[in-house]
């Protein structure tokens, strides 16, 4: 995949109460840049600019984004909520904070935050959990794959360092 060069006025961690860009829009991230935000994250980050179609839970940084499965309409999101949800259903992973009703940049591939369910470990391939939160992939979940785990989690819900590759 090629990328050409993009010019955005804002911060990749702005959010808007209107639909600024074209839902789907696609914000490459250099590996300087994805570095300089976050010395842990190195290589490059592919962003899409998404709604956050919750009614009143706002999208926290590590939360797993799946489609919005009350009208599937493109690139509105909810909090995932369903285990093993298919790899295509996954829009991708809040690296900050969305507030309900609102539109932002999620990340679709690149080392980010992730949060776990307590029980992966380092080199697991991942895939959905509920509350938001990614788990180790079982047995016929293979679909559902959408990174590997670059270290253990902790606790349910603590953040935890991914590779993530959503299609």
């Amino acid at each position: 995949m090629s990328y050409s060069v993009q010019a955005f006025a804002d911060e990749i961690t702005a959010t808007f109460t209107d639909e600024r860009y074209d839902l789907g829009t696609v914000r490459y991230q250099t590996a300087e840049e994805n570095e300089a935000a976050n010395s842990s994250h190195i290589g490059p980050k592919v962003w899409v600019f998404v709604y956050n179609d919750e009614a009143s839970t706002a999208f926290a940084e590590g939360d797993l984004v799946s489609i919005d499965t009350g009208d599937y309409a493109p690139y509105h999101g909810i909090v995932s909520a369903a285990a093993a949800t298919p790899a295509g259903a996954i829009l991708g992973v809040a690296g900050h904070a969305i507030a309900a009703g609102s539109y932002g940049w999620i990340v679709k591939q690149g080392i980010t935050e992730c949060k776990g369910d307590g029980s992966v470990a380092q080199g697991e391939s991942i895939v959905s959990h509920t509350s938001g939160q990614v788990d180790t992939m079982g047995s016929g979940e293979e679909q559902a794959i959408i990174g590997v785990a670059l270290e253990a989690d902790g606790s349910a819900g603590e953040l935890f360092t991914c590779k993530v590759n959503i299609p």
